[in-house]
């Protein structure tokens, strides 16, 4: 897709202090790393550690941090703000915006609406999704296509479900939560009592409720509740491929990395991060700010604003020099074994 920017639109975006060169092109046309960046592009520096890649790049737009010593080349512009990150991610903001413009409201004739839905007339149904009975779509609403809504499900104003979405019954979701391909919410918690040598299944006659400003990646599932509902808490951002267990209680403003699992009834407080494939096991609570590093699992509670790593989660400074010490493992085998055959040959 073709994306042009004037320089205009570029600096009513980003909050910079001061700026040194020219910009060498009439139209900003793309963002990209330092590396891959051509003539035309944006590009971002926040280490004085990437100063060469950075002498060598062909950006037309750097946006750098305030001090970072460094002096434009011909035909290029270099912006100086507190926060390069944040405000290339602005300018991220105004070229996504082009790349996937909101649908015009309205239902799509092959949309399957039940005559109890109560649908806003700002919202967008695209084609073959399903809006069960007495559902609810707020204002500004976008259900992608091939998405499901079950009955008596609440969307809040300007909440946005990608493709082949499915939120089972009685699912309640808040304003302007994001909801990316593939996502299931409301899907039974996997609930048996062994009785008489077989599994019997205990419905699950809760629901899933989702607050404000939540973002759920790519085929994550989020199970119902037993009884109550399974809480996801305002401004929580979850990665795809996260499993979410009944009745599980996720704090406000949690991040949820890739594949991670938290089995049932587990309570997170807020600010809680789970790095890629950490795991949480069931009716335990962590803490507000505790931070879980990759592939760590919290099998007790969890003190809050402490860092764990390893399984089962200790402290991380403890796991990090464990992990030191089994490295060096075949090298301290050797060493005993030497000295044992001293021993042994006095």
């Amino acid at each position: 897709m073709d994306i042009s920017l004037s320089l205009n639109a570029v600096l009513d975006r980003i909050d910079y202090s001061s700026f040194e060169g020219e910009l060498g092109v009439r139209n900003i046309t793309g963002v990209a790393s330092l590396n891959e960046a051509k003539q035309g592009d944006a590009t971002f520096v926040a280490s004085s550690k990437y100063i060469q890649e950075l002498k060598e790049s062909r950006a037309s737009l750097i946006v750098v941090s305030k001090d970072l010593e460094v002096s434009p080349k011909s035909g290029q512009l270099i912006l100086r703000v507190d926060n390069p990150s944040i405000e290339i991610a602005k300018l991220c903001e105004l070229i996504s915006q082009k790349m996937w413009n909101r649908p015009d409201p309205g239902v799509h004739r092959l949309a399957d609406i039940h005559p109890s839905a109560r649908i806003d007339e700002s919202a967008t149904i695209e084609a073959f999704a399903t809006i069960g009975e007495g559902a609810i779509v707020g204002p500004g609403c976008v259900v992608g296509t091939g998405s499901a809504i079950g009955p008596a499900c609440q969307l809040g104003e300007g909440c946005h479900l990608s493709s082949n979405v499915t939120l089972e019954r009685d699912t309640i979701v808040g304003k302007r939560v994001r909801i990316h391909a593939g996502v299931v919410l409301g899907s039974d918690g996997f609930g048996y009592e062994f009785e008489n040598g077989r599994h019997r299944k205990i419905p699950q006659i809760g629901l899933v409720n989702v607050g404000d400003d939540v973002e759920i990646g790519a085929n994550t599932t989020i199970d119902r509740g037993r009884f109550g509902p399974t809480r996801i808490g305002e401004g929580s951002k979850i990665d795809n491929l996260v499993q979410i267990g009944h009745n599980v209680a996720v704090g406000k403003h949690c991040i949820l990395c890739a594949q991670v699992g938290i089995a049932g009834s587990t309570k997170l407080g807020d600010y809680v991060v789970m790095g890629g494939r950490a795991g949480a096991s069931g009716h335990i609570e962590i803490g507000g700010g505790a931070q879980l590093s990759g592939q760590c699992v919290a099998y007790s509670d969890l003190e809050g604003g402490a860092k764990y790593g390893g399984a089962p989660a200790i402290p991380l400074v403890a796991y990090q020099r464990i992990t030191v010490i089994t490295r060096r493992l075949p090298e301290l085998f050797k060493r005993l074994t030497r000295l044992e055959s001293q021993l042994l040959g006095e």
